[in-house]
């Protein structure tokens, strides 16, 4: 259940709860745009390109366009939280005020140091007021606006002063995935559009195609393959929203067959690939 919920200039910023949360309701995704999490109550952890984040009352994910992510959440606590998702280039301009917050987004590798815990009572007070502030309802466009604008570099300005102290790093669970998973994406992304199916990934970990299918499946609810391919699809879209062509943007990104990319961009983003491109135009 949505308690808030505004749009402003690409920005979007809603509270919701779910008071017996089912995690089927909360797929693997990514977004083309930055998020910054705020977690109220529940009983879970995110895993982010492979690498798993305890949520406890208070703590912050900062996740970057296209950065994989899955909810794991138990149905015996309600689920709360509030979220702001924006355009970083948009939001935080090169060569402005507030260009060196890009950082917390950009100057890491995926999946790591996403996690931000206030280390003072202080700190946690004057996060939760920010998204307080910006969630409030019962206001103008033009207030909603002038918080937005107002609270969330504010916000991010604090998360930078404890990026600085101890960034916080992923931590292992006990599941089986969590000590090898990492590795593996890593792999991914640093071949992404190079990958030419699952053998490649069985000589290079030692794993069968059926074991790494139930380890991709334990973390993101996926299959290896269709984790590839979600990942291939968000490098393809933001060629296109800079401007790149269907064809180039579906070759670079490894897709030999363009009907195919073009059935899987469809189905995964509810548009075709050249009317995204049209319409950000």
């Amino acid at each position: 259940m949505e308690l808030f919920r505004r749009e402003h200039a690409g920005c979007m910023v809603h509270h919701s709860i779910d008071a017996h949360p089912n995690e089927a309701d909360f797929p693997l995704h990514a977004h083309p745009f930055c998020e910054v999490f705020y977690f109220i109550q529940g009983n879970g952890y995110y895993t982010i390109e492979g690498r798993d984040y305890p949520l406890s009352p208070g703590s912050i994910l900062l996740t970057r366009d296209g950065e994989i992510h899955k909810l794991h959440i138990a149905a015996d606590c309600p689920y709360e939280r509030m979220a702001i998702h924006f355009p970083l280039d948009d939001i935080l301009q090169k060569n402005t005020t507030f260009c060196s917050l890009r950082a917390l987004f950009l100057d890491r590798s995926p999946g790591c140091g996403n996690l931000y815990v206030p280390r003072t009572g202080e700190s946690a007070e004057f996060l939760a007021a920010c998204f307080s502030r910006i969630c409030r309802p019962n206001r103008s466009e033009a207030e909603f606006a002038l918080s937005l604008t107002a609270n969330l570099p504010a916000l991010l300005t604090e998360l930078s002063g404890i990026r600085e102290q101890t960034p916080i790093q992923a931590s292992s669970t006990k599941r089986e995935s969590s000590t090898v998973l990492p590795e593996i994406i890593d792999y991914i992304n640093r071949h992404l559009t190079e990958i030419s199916g699952l053998a490649e990934l069985e000589q290079k970990f030692f794993f069968s195609k059926s074991t790494l299918n139930r380890l991709f499946s334990e973390s993101t609810g996926s299959t290896v393959w269709e984790y590839v391919v979600l990942k291939r699809l968000h490098a393809a879209r933001r060629m296109l929203l800079d401007g790149k062509s269907a064809a180039i943007a579906a070759a670079s990104c490894g897709f030999g067959d363009y009907s195919a990319f073009y059935r899987q961009y469809r189905r995964v983003f509810r548009e075709s690939p050249r009317r995204e491109r049209k319409n950000e135009k």
